[in-house]
């Protein structure tokens, strides 16, 4: 038997959880500040409920899962001749209810793999129950698709059902960075060793490596606040430098058992740029292979995971060596004016 407990605050959860916590999401996140940030940034209304996961004989989670309540604005769904009747109130409390970790690139939840089946059932009572509140008029499941189905009690108004993308991590594979170059395809390794030779010879182009934010030059254009953030986290800064000058710089965050996360910070003008968003992942996938602990390299933007809604827009990715996954975002509504998730 699965038990549950619950958080209405990120705050609220047990210092001594997190760590499993980010076990569970070690694919997903780097850190759970990553979480906290977005919490504590989500806009005014947004109420966050938390559930961690409990086995029989276990007083460390087994799994994790997220939900948030967001007002509706009903003033602009409601037709005109409701409106007149000025003494409901119901429509006061109507709320929108989404079913996603973070950004929802992780799906619903996460579960350590023994207790997946049994989790996924105890998912479904709580989508049930929250099924049956009177306030909840719609919902949003950004679910992983051929893992987390869920079933619903609604007869919807709407109903909508997408895919998204995910990009997942490149595994360690190879032993150097030269031995992965020689396991891609012929034109994709010879675009890659050109543009670091033209990164190199004709760019003047050097690559900075420090182990803190606060190593970084002055020059690096990152508001203080950010830097400060990234020191918390015990982030690693590399750049692309030139004459002085930062063009370029990748975040480095280490996560749980080996995953490395990477994010890419391009500081050139859009168009007139010396160094190709290819480089950018080129050396994230080099520092990689140098790193004897790391097992899984990931990209990121914005903090999270990159998502994309046209397929063709992985290949660039899945030609040098990373993965994919699909995300559904399946969307119903009670109400016949709201027909799209808020």
């Amino acid at each position: 038997m699965i038990m549950v407990q619950r958080f209405h605050s990120i705050h609220e959860i047990d210092p001594e959880f997190i760590p499993n916590i980010e076990v569970l999401l070690q694919e997903d996140i780097a850190s759970f500040d990553i979480l906290v940030e977005r919490h504590d940034s989500a806009p005014t209304g947004h109420a966050f409920t938390y559930f961690l996961f409990f086995g029989p004989t276990q007083n460390t989670p087994i799994g994790f899962a997220q939900l948030c309540l967001r007002p509706t604005p009903s003033d602009q769904l409601r037709a005109w001749y409701k409106k007149l009747a000025f003494w409901e109130k119901a429509h006061l409390s109507w709320k929108q209810l989404s079913w996603k970790i973070g950004d929802g690139s992780a799906g619903v939840c996460a579960f350590d793999p023994k207790y997946f089946r049994s989790g996924k059932d105890k998912i479904q009572e709580l989508v049930r129950e929250y099924e049956e509140r009177p306030e909840v008029v719609s919902q949003e499941v950004n679910s992983i698709k051929g893992l987390q189905e869920f079933s619903s009690t609604w007869t919807p108004e709407h109903t909508h059902t997408s895919e998204a993308y995910v990009l997942e991590g490149l595994s360690k594979a190879s032993k150097t960075y030269q031995d992965y170059l020689t396991g891609l395809a012929t034109q994709v390794r010879e675009d890659i060793r050109k543009g670091w030779k033209e990164l190199h010879v004709k760019g003047q182009i050097s690559l900075g490596d420090y182990q803190s934010p606060a190593d970084v030059p002055k020059s690096l254009p990152i508001p203080v606040a950010q830097l400060e953030a990234w020191t918390r986290w015990g982030a690693q800064v590399l750049t692309f430098e030139r004459e002085g000058m930062i063009l370029g710089c990748l975040l480095v965050l280490r996560g749980k058992n080996g995953n490395v996360f990477f994010e890419p910070f391009p500081f050139e003008p859009v168009g007139e740029s010396l160094v190709s968003d290819e480089l950018y992942t080129q050396y994230a996938i080099l520092k990689f292979f140098e790193m004897p602990e790391a097992r899984r390299c990931h990209l990121m933007k914005f903090g999270s995971k990159l998502v994309f809604e046209d397929k063709e827009d992985l290949k660039f990715f899945l030609s040098q060596g990373f993965q994919q996954k699909t995300v559904v975002r399946h969307f119903q509504s009670r109400l016949r004016e709201l027909n799209r998730p808020l």
